[in-house]
């Protein structure tokens, strides 16, 4: 319709009124244009909200699964730890507890640590990740994508070569059945039963001893070490990005 009135004016060279009706236009399409981009960016302003909230709950369960599986493995350092002395010969000989000989037998086992947030990768997959306008949240994001990146690098290079002591020195660790009732920590649960579980013996005068096997021990404690001190970073660097995104979801 004011189209055609202005075609009207300009072939009736009424130029004050296709002045005004060329204003009108413009200002119809400038109107219709900037309504649509307050709504495309009411929008992206509600999809942000939505991805950080659900950020917030990814990270909230990834944490638990991090502080979970990090209990785990301290547990396991913390008797290595305390079989160590006995092992090289810095204390005098006795016998390993139950948790000792079984944390040496089971310290070539490394399990990928959880380590996934899925929003956050669907936003790198679908090209939205700038959808964040939280400078502090995209820079947190990016850091913990790149420790991940490092952190899926060392597992492989962790598991690259095991060294399965009850397996390689069968002299040393000797893996037994044994009754139920008997006294094991819960490391050697694969193939139990109620009646029966599995329970290695260490003897520890041919640990000391057995250069090979002094080594290769050493080996398995620095690697589940450096494992246990990157599930610490891993938590703080969660627990510092679930803090940053509790304060950036709306009220």
């Amino acid at each position: 319709m004011l189209l055609r009135r202005l075609g009207n004016s300009l072939r009736r060279q009424d130029w004050f009124a296709a002045a005004t009706e060329l204003v009108v236009v413009v200002v119809g399409v400038f109107l219709a244009l900037q309504a649509s981009n307050w709504n495309e960016a009411r929008r992206e302003r509600l999809d942000e909200q939505a991805i950080i909230e659900r950020l917030h709950d990814e990270t909230g369960d990834l944490l638990e699964a991090v502080r979970a599986e990090r209990a785990l493995v301290q547990t396991r350092v913390d008797a290595l730890h305390s079989a160590q002395p006995v092992i090289f010969s810095m204390e005098p000989g006795r016998p390993l507890t139950g948790m000792e000989c079984e944390a040496v037998a089971y310290s070539h086992v490394y399990r990928k640590p959880s380590d996934e947030l899925p929003v956050m990768d669907e936003l790198i997959g679908t090209g939205r990740f700038d959808r964040l306008r939280n400078d502090e949240i995209r820079r947190m994001l990016r850091s913990y994508i790149l420790f991940r990146d490092r952190q899926r690098a060392n597992h492989e290079e962790r598991v690259n070569e095991l060294f399965r002591l009850y397996s390689r020195h069968s002299d040393v660790i000797t893996l037994r059945l044994v009754p139920a009732e008997s006294d094991y920590s819960p490391f050697f649960t694969v193939m139990s039963n109620d009646a029966y579980k599995w329970q290695p013996d260490c003897d520890v005068a041919r640990m000391r001893t057995d250069q090979q096997f002094l080594n290769e021990t050493f080996d398995n404690m620095g690697r589940n070490s450096y494992l246990l001190q990157a599930y610490a970073e891993r938590e703080e660097i969660l627990v510092s990005l679930r803090e940053q995104l509790g304060a950036a979801i709306a009220p």
